[in-house]
């Protein structure tokens, strides 16, 4: 959207302006609860607990274009009309010659409503559906200040003087009309990234260079922009730095980013927070909007540079989704004095997440271990579900530069949890329904001759999907039935169970949500067929849950349809070999 210009204004600053409302504008429609919102926001910022001088409260944009004399107002119109029905509440309790002056609204469409802002008649409220909600708006502002009295008059200086738009002024050339069809009809929203945008183009910080010099700024700040958008807009990347979903002006990342580093913090009244840091920001430094483009640029290849560096996509990747904070990660990268350091600060905040101590080197292994054996499903989920994936990235890195990447857009937006290899008894399903559906999924196991050809034990009923499914037809259903088939079920194919062993780190992995729902409780082979088929399909499976799956870590394989419980140890010996292998190779974890 092209702009001719940009800038805060107060409420006191907009007295003078004329504003013409065309048609394709609605009439006025704020409720009661919209007006008391807005109020109670500017209450609430005269009584912050430590005001500092020049704090303001922002409102969302108005959006003008110029019309002869007058401002076309092409969005904001429910805001100005509260704003005026709020300074004539404040005139309204003065002799004439006291009143102020406010700014006029005059309709293409809807010439009485001007009259009837200004005489504001009880009487003829009902005349029209847009003089109905006039009066109901200033009828709320009436009742919102009879609590209010003491404080009229410090909250009527307040809301003329520090209360403050966001004036967004579109250039000429760019019809009124589209740009109300893009913030209304579409219902999207003029963002935080689109007003600092906004404020980078704008004509008058390049006036001295010259008109081509001008242009030819311009053009390379939007060039920049829509280049940083475009490569945030690949999945792989977006989700390399953030954990979130955002569809559209994923830019803001960026700019947050840099907002923070500018050290002005957001506060409860800043609506517009981001837009506010830069717009002070440019407004100290008003000859260098060229220099922060480019500090905001930097921070982007920064971050670009990480993404294409095997070692530091995979380990800043880890702890991006970890929440540990971008800025945190800069900071590591500023203070580290070289990339080797870097790198090996990575490893130790790596490290530290994960395992929580800090070790010498010698003593490494034995701490790895210890911790890990420390670890309960119970008690430590998020902290296994961590470090799972850390072996998993690990894992890919033992592979060297001609291995795969791990895709962590997959990994985020299938959200892969931990889940058992094997499943244990205390997972029975309670509801009628769910025991049914695991059932439905074992019938359909059993009836297949994968099941007959990894029987481990020569007495199971070979008619078991015909019992199955008796017992599941049954009416009305038999739970007590269901619980005798089903613990007869995880005795034969996830035989020795053991609370302890269960529990451990070396019978859990990473599985995605659908499969976890769907066979959360399942037997162990049953879920094998599920991770197979899953990358039969080219689906994502993280490296070490397959392996898992196909018993890669296993000394004996002989019996490929059963996790044992040396499987189980197995399983955690390689996960510590593992660790203890890429924290000694790539850093100093201490």
């Amino acid at each position: 959207m092209s702009t001719g210009d940009l800038l805060l204004r107060s409420v006191s600053e907009l007295m003078s302006e004329s504003f013409f409302i065309p048609a394709y504008q609605r009439g006025y429609r704020w409720t009661s609860r919209q007006v008391t919102e807005l109020l109670d926001d500017v209450a609430a910022f005269t009584q912050r607990p430590k005001p500092v001088q020049g704090d303001f409260y922002c409102l969302q944009p108005i959006v003008v274009t110029k019309r002869g004399d007058q401002w076309e107002l092409i969005d904001g119109q429910q805001r100005l009309t509260t704003i005026f029905l709020v300074l004539s509440f404040f005139n309204n309790r003065l002799v004439e010659d006291e009143r102020s002056e406010i700014f006029s609204l005059s309709y293409e469409t809807r010439a009485s409503s001007a009259a009837y802002l200004k005489s504001l008649n009880e009487k003829a409220r009902d005349d029209n559906i847009d003089f109905f909600h006039i009066w109901q708006a200033y009828q709320t502002i009436r009742e919102w200040f009879k609590t209010r009295i003491n404080r009229l008059n410090y909250i009527q200086g307040a809301f003329l003087n520090e209360v403050k738009v966001i004036w967004y002024e579109v250039d000429h050339s760019v019809g009124p009309i589209e740009v109300f069809t893009r913030l209304n009809v579409g219902k999207i929203a003029l963002t935080n990234s689109e007003l600092v945008k906004a404020l980078f183009l704008k004509g008058s910080n390049f006036d001295s260079d010259g008109s081509r010099a001008k242009q030819l700024q311009q053009l390379r700040i939007a060039q920049d922009w829509d280049d940083i958008e475009r490569r945030l807009q690949e999945p792989g990347f977006w989700y390399f730095i953030t954990n979130r979903q955002q569809e559209a002006n994923r830019i803001e990342l960026i700019l947050q980013l840099r907002a923070e580093e500018l050290g002005r913090a957001a506060t409860p009244w800043d609506i517009n927070s981001m837009f506010l840091a830069f717009n002070a920001h440019l407004a100290e430094k008003r000859d260098d909007v060229s220099i922060e483009w480019n500090a905001v640029k930097r921070m982007f290849l920064q971050l670009d540079e990480w993404y294409r560096d095997r070692f530091l996509y995979h380990v800043v990747g880890f702890l991006l989704s970890q929440d540990v904070k971008v800025a945190q990660i800069r900071v590591l990268a500023q203070t580290s004095g070289s990339k080797t350091a870097f790198r090996t600060a990575l490893i130790g905040e790596a490290f530290r997440i994960t395992l929580g101590v800090r070790v010498a080197g010698s003593e490494l292994a034995r701490v790895v271990k210890d911790r890990v054996a420390g670890f309960d499903y119970e008690s430590h989920g998020r902290s296994i579900r961590r470090l799972l994936l850390l072996f998993n990235i690990a894992a890919l890195l033992e592979l060297g530069d001609s291995g795969p990447w791990f895709p962590f857009d997959h990994f985020k937006s299938e959200q892969w949890d931990l889940e058992h290899i094997r499943s244990v008894k205390s997972d029975m399903p309670q509801r009628v329904d769910a025991q049914k559906a695991w059932l439905g999924q074992a019938i359909e196991y059993f009836s297949e001759p994968e099941a007959a050809a990894g029987s481990v034990a020569s007495a199971l009923d070979q008619a078991l999907p015909e019992r199955l499914s008796a017992l599941r037809e049954q009416e009305p259903f038999d739970s007590v039935a269901f619980e005798a088939a089903f613990n007869d079920v995880i005795d034969r194919y996830d035989p020795g169970s053991d609370v302890e062993v269960d529990n451990s780190v070396g019978n859990l992995t990473l599985l995605d949500a659908g499969t976890n729902r769907s066979y959360g409780n399942a037997i162990f082979p049953m879920k094998r067929r599920r991770v197979i088929a899953l990358d039969k399909a080219g689906r994502f499976v993280p490296l070490c849950t397959k392996n898992a799956f196909l018993k890669y870590y296993s000394s004996k394989v002989d019996a490929m349809f059963v996790w044992t419980r040396t499987d189980a140890m197995e399983h955690q010996n390689a996960l510590v070999t593992t660790l203890v292998s890429f924290f000694e190779k790539h850093g100093d974890a201490a």
